[in-house]
């Protein structure tokens, strides 16, 4: 398991436009390599199926490297609240990708294969 923060706010424009919203950490342990990964979250005593980012998002530039993680089935703020987040698997490398329609189908994808990790069926 990974302990990777705290949930921080930052300018950037991906989590809304695309809509998987996600919480960037500020991290306190060394980074996985840049990708994306089926995880699970626990926030407080709940455990929630999530994917997670670490990367530059070359489809919509926004700087250095980041780590964010959307948690599925959460609604609510997260803004200061301490996350633990598990790696449970490796999905796929960072990529750069023609549309944002492209990437938040990919994300969808993604999405949808981490749920089925997180919940036993890989």
């Amino acid at each position: 398991s990974r302990g990777l923060g705290d949930v921080y706010k930052r300018q950037g424009i991906g989590g809304s436009v695309l809509g998987f919203p996600t919480a960037n950490l500020r991290t306190r342990s060394p980074l996985p390599p840049r990708g994306v990964y089926a995880a699970r979250a626990i926030l407080e005593k709940e455990s929630y199926p999530a994917v997670l980012n670490v990367g530059t998002h070359p489809t919509l530039p926004e700087g250095p490297p980041t780590v964010e993680v959307h948690l599925m089935d959460f609604s609510g703020d997260l803004y200061g609240k301490r996350l633990r987040v598990q790696l449970l698997d490796f999905l796929r490398p960072e990529m750069r990708f023609a549309s944002l329609d492209a990437l938040r189908a990919q994300i969808a994808s993604d999405a949808a294969r981490a749920r089925s990790i997180a919940q036993g069926r890989p």
